[in-house]
């Protein structure tokens, strides 16, 4: 009669355990993640956009120091993968001007450097 209490009592476990391994910590953890398609963006002095691309699984942000007010990103923020569409006002000054725009989240950062030529000199002034 003890052998089978015993039974009784051991199956019931074994099934349970059986059962609840599968949930058992076995999740998956994705490591976040952040890749440019490129690293620069050059444009001509004129206003002008382009775009790259921005592979993230996590939320992320695009956008440039305030002193960099020539330059904006568009989404500022987004948490998958996105197109980005970056935007400049037309430079009238002869000097060429760069900026980073950080592509960052929590604990990644990537830099897109953006370069915009100079304005080319009017050939009717002196």
């Amino acid at each position: 009669m003890s052998a089978r209490k015993s039974l009784t009592i051991i199956i019931p476990a074994i099934l349970a355990i059986l059962v609840l391994i599968p949930f058992s910590g076995c999740e998956k953890y994705i490591l976040p993640d952040i890749q440019l398609s490129v690293d620069t963006l050059r444009f001509s002095a004129k206003e002008d956009s382009l775009t790259f691309f921005v592979q993230t699984n996590v939320i992320t942000t695009a956008k440039a120091d305030d002193s960099d007010s020539w330059l904006e990103a568009n989404p500022p923020w987004f948490d998958a993968d996105t197109l980005v569409v970056v935007y400049v006002t037309e430079n009238k000054s002869s000097s060429t001007r760069t900026a980073t725009l950080p592509i960052k989240s929590e604990a990644i950062l990537k830099n897109l450097t953006v370069i915009q030529a100079g304005a080319e000199p009017d050939p009717n002034e002196e």
